[in-house]
């Protein structure tokens, strides 16, 4: 609803004059028409989106890749193996150059 006067328009609902017509704002803003490249750039995020959460666990997987498959526990075996077997070589290379260790008699 449009009120003259003197001369002038006043619109009643929004109490603009000027002697424009009313334009509610955000409808003069021209919106650019939606490209390949914008469609791929919201892909893209939308995919890093989905993907992100999932990414350090996949990483962590993979580097301790050989824990969940057993390669670990089979390379501890073997090392606490190779362990013994040295331990056990030097006892007795010992035993050889040192003589038999001495035991002292405790209990009175």
């Amino acid at each position: 609803m449009y009120l003259v006067n003197e001369g002038i328009i006043i619109m009643a609902d929004t109490g603009a004059s000027f002697n424009r017509p009313y334009k509610p704002f955000g409808m003069n803003v021209k919106v650019p028409e939606i490209g390949e490249r914008t469609l791929k750039q919201a892909g893209d995020t939308l995919s890093n989106i989905v993907k992100s959460p999932a990414e350090p666990l996949f990483k962590f997987l993979e580097d301790n890749e050989e824990v969940f498959t057993g390669d670990i526990n089979y390379k501890i075996n073997k090392l606490y193996a190779e362990s013994f077997t040295i331990g056990s070589a030097m006892r007795l290379e010992d035993e050889k150059v040192n003589g038999m260790p001495s035991t002292f008699d405790m209990h009175f």
